[in-house]
């Protein structure tokens, strides 16, 4: 009986047990021969049900990431200022609680956060008001002098274009007698419609973030008291935590570094001559909370003042190629020494990341993108199963 037991399988006999159970032959033949028919088949519809269950769990993944940009996009008014204030309350959380350990009460700390924070930005917002206003009205003019000195710079281009210009103009000649299409372009939003719905946007930023400073540990119990077992309640602990720890040190650390980056080129302009050298200067700290495309959209500007402002062009370059220069200081040496390699991520991802985003949400969706993408590499590196996304979103 033993010898008859552990006889191989034919090949009919497989082919029968494959027609019989839907499994695939290589799955039978890795079996080994001491097993018996019945564990083979059963091993085998085990490795066919886990391939199905693996390419299920793939199409549900699929969809849940397309229904959660389906939604981020029509519900963009809804979740820009929670996350807004979600991120500026993981901004101050270390300052209230250095607050709170001084005996303060919670909601006098988280009050005076709020207020220290809103009369810093109205004081900035004031100083560079004026020299904004400045820029604004004097932008035609600008755009005037400009025009001459970016035609002689694509004068070659332009005379490499007259093919394509005369077979254009004939065909305009030869359609004169065909139909005019006037189109009409779209209404623009006024002033006076957007601003109450600006208005109730940044109150709404405002009391969110007052809420979150104060009610955010409760909030976090109260969310440990709902997951079932201890193991889900540490790695739920875990991920908070580490959202905390790495989104506070890249805000301060980016924050730090973009105001460096402002006061050097300030100081740089300065020194070039060029006008309002200080709107420049904070402007440069702004669109530098943006990876790649706040810096490429400065040079292009600075570019601009140049060549309004100066003569000659290479001179009018030197602003936005001494930007540069400081600009690769502090992303290629400042930066990356502050953050060590606890936030290491892709620069590819990065970029597909602020595409996505930027579309779907504007300069407010640049601005919260490379946060957003912090937060989702902690939660893959800590969750079982998302490992490898983690990986891929490392440098």
């Amino acid at each position: 009986m033993a010898d008859t037991d552990s006889k191989d399988l034919t090949t009919e006999e497989i082919q029968d047990i494959e027609a019989t159970a839907d499994v695939p032959v290589a799955a039978v033949e890795q079996a080994s021969p001491d097993d018996a028919p019945g564990v083979v088949l059963n091993r085998a519809i085990l490795e066919s049900q886990l391939e199905v269950n693996a390419g299920i769990h793939r199409l549900l993944g699929i969809l849940v990431i397309g229904g959660v940009l389906y939604t981020s996009y029509f519900a963009r008014e809804l979740l820009l200022p929670i996350l807004l204030a979600g991120f500026f309350s993981l901004l101050l959380s270390p300052l209230m609680k250095r607050l709170c350990n001084s005996w303060l009460p919670r909601w006098v700390a988280a009050l005076l956060l709020i207020a220290i924070s809103m009369a810093t930005l109205a004081g900035i917002g004031n100083a560079l008001y004026a020299p904004a206003a400045e820029w604004v009205g004097r932008a035609p003019q600008v755009v005037r002098s400009v025009t001459p000195k970016l035609k002689s710079l694509m004068r070659p281009i332009n005379e490499a274009n007259k093919v394509g210009e005369s077979i254009s103009a004939i065909a305009s000649d030869g359609g004169k007698n065909g139909q005019q299409v006037v189109v009409q372009a779209p209404d623009r939003p006024s002033l006076l419609s957007t601003t109450p719905r600006v208005l109730a946007s940044a109150l709404a930023v405002v009391l969110l973030t007052y809420f979150f400073l104060l009610y955010g540990d409760s909030l976090l119990r109260r969310t440990l008291m709902m997951r079932s077992t201890w193991q889900q309640k540490r790695v739920t602990v875990d991920i908070v935590r580490a959202i905390q720890n790495d989104l506070s040190r890249y805000f301060l650390t980016v924050c730090t570094t973009s105001i460096a980056l402002g006061c050097a080129t300030t100081i740089l302009l300065w020194a070039l001559g060029v006008d309002t050298p200080l709107l420049w200067g904070a402007l440069a700290a702004l669109l530098n909370l943006t990876p790649y495309v706040g810096p490429m959209a400065m040079a292009g500007m600075l570019a601009l003042v140049g060549l309004s402002q100066f003569p000659s062009i290479g001179v009018a370059f030197l602003p936005a190629a001494g930007y540069l220069g400081l600009h690769l200081l502090e992303s290629q040496l400042a930066t990356p020494l502050a953050l060590g390699s606890t936030i290491n991520l892709n620069p590819l991802a990065i970029i597909l990341w602020l595409l996505i985003w930027g579309w779907m949400w504007g300069i407010l969706g640049l601005l919260l993108a490379v946060p957003m993408l912090v937060c989702t590499k902690v939660v893959c590196s800590r969750v079982e199963g998302l490992h490898h996304w983690a990986i891929m979103l490392e440098k």
